[in-house]
């Protein structure tokens, strides 16, 4: 049985985005789909593509627009896309979904698929690129055969903002692997080794520490709670870390907040929280709140995205206003001190996590959209 050949095109990315790249990959069946990366080397993604063994090309993919650069990034995915006899061009971001559906249409690839993980309005450019990057998303969205968005909101969004017809939008919630988080660590070694006091609530994040996470806002509602006994765990990093660390200090949390940097066993830092807060300015749908609830913790979020459709506002955590430090404090004091509240909304997000928003759930809709796609196409999967 000749397989089907699947190139998924995706810029640097950590977090989500990664995530979500590496879980599709991992899951996918491979006695149907062949699959191939295209992405920049010398990263963290291509690392980890490296040791999972799959075939990788290299890219000069950044995220700001570079005529040359993605020039050259066009004239390998057509010449690789044409070579390989690709069936499936799969985007992720918009960047990569603009130099690859371009190369799919010269190269008459198939079945165009691209992933919007997040919304370009809420990136900090201005007006008039919004407008253009808009304008290129409405004219490639008629050359692509479905583009998946991680939450309804996003896709109202594309609706809305950049006029794409809702027959061409199909929303597949993110997935993780709960099993990973729902297991038992020992909590005070982890606490000594990050420096955690051994009592007193530990409220954290994970984030890249950049613009769009608000990491800022958490920091002045913690300012905020100085009377009661919390501790601010901060883990992540990115452009803002030493801001950010400054920011810190002029609040006066000082030893307080606690800034851990990038960590490796991830599920190992939401087993010491009590609460877990994710103070976004914009979202697609945060594999980060999945995750807290998958480790049965309370979640405090903003109301961006597609939050409001992961959490049971009230059963599973609180939604609150962006860019509003007092109301996500006035949330987490109501929290504070509520342990039987704090149990019951850990044990009513791992279960809404279990029945909403696994991987088998995300790679499953997404393996059905292929095939729904490829029988629209009148191409078998078992040819």
């Amino acid at each position: 049985m000749n397989k089907i050949k699947i190139l998924h095109i995706i810029r640097p990315a950590a977090g989500g985005m990664k995530n979500h790249l590496i879980n599709l990959i991992r899951h996918t069946d491979k006695n149907k789909f062949s699959i191939t990366v295209a992405c920049p080397p010398s990263t963290a993604l291509w690392d980890e593509l490296y040791q999972m063994g799959v075939n990788l090309i290299p890219i000069p993919l950044a995220g700001e627009i570079s005529l040359s650069k993605d020039y050259a990034v066009i004239r390998t995915l057509v010449k690789y896309l044409h070579q390989s006899r690709t069936t499936i061009m799969h985007a992720h971001s918009s960047k990569a979904a603009l130099v690859g559906r371009i190369a799919g249409i010269i190269a008459r690839t198939p079945v165009i698929v691209f992933t919007a993980h997040n919304s370009i309005f809420y990136e900090e450019w201005p007006g008039w690129k919004k407008k253009i990057y808009a304008t290129v998303e409405k004219i490639l969205a008629r050359f692509t055969d479905r583009i998946i968005t991680v939450s309804d909101a996003l896709k109202q969004e594309l609706v809305e903002k950049e006029e794409i017809s809702l027959s061409r939008l199909t929303t597949i919630y993110n997935g993780i692997e709960i099993e990973k988080f729902n297991q038992e660590f020992d909590k005070e070694e982890i606490k000594k080794e990050l420096k955690l006091p051994p009592s007193g609530v530990v409220i954290g994040t994970i984030a890249r520490l950049a613009p769009q996470k608000g990491v800022a806002y958490l920091l002045k509602a913690a300012s905020l709670l100085k009377e009661y006994n919390i501790t601010l765990l901060i883990v992540g990093d990115g452009p803002l870390r030493q801001q950010l660390e400054e920011e810190a200090l002029e609040l006066g949390l000082g030893n307080r907040a606690i800034f851990a940097g990038m960590r490796e066993n991830i599920e190992e830092i939401y087993a010491v929280l009590d609460i877990f807060v994710l103070p976004s300015v914009t979202e697609g749908l945060p594999l980060a709140i999945l995750e807290a609830m998958a480790a049965a913790k309370p979640v405090v979020a903003t109301r961006v995205g597609g939050v409001p459709e992961a959490i049971l506002e009230g059963k599973t955590g609180l939604v609150v206003s962006p860019k509003d430090p007092e109301a996500l404090a006035v949330a987490l004091a109501g929290l504070l001190g509520e342990r039987e509240l704090l149990s019951r909304m850990g044990k009513n997000g791992l279960k809404h996590v279990n029945d909403k928003f696994t991987i088998t759930l995300m790679v499953q809709k997404t393996l059905d959209l292929y095939s729904q796609l490829l029988l629209d196409k009148n191409i078998s999967v078992d040819r």
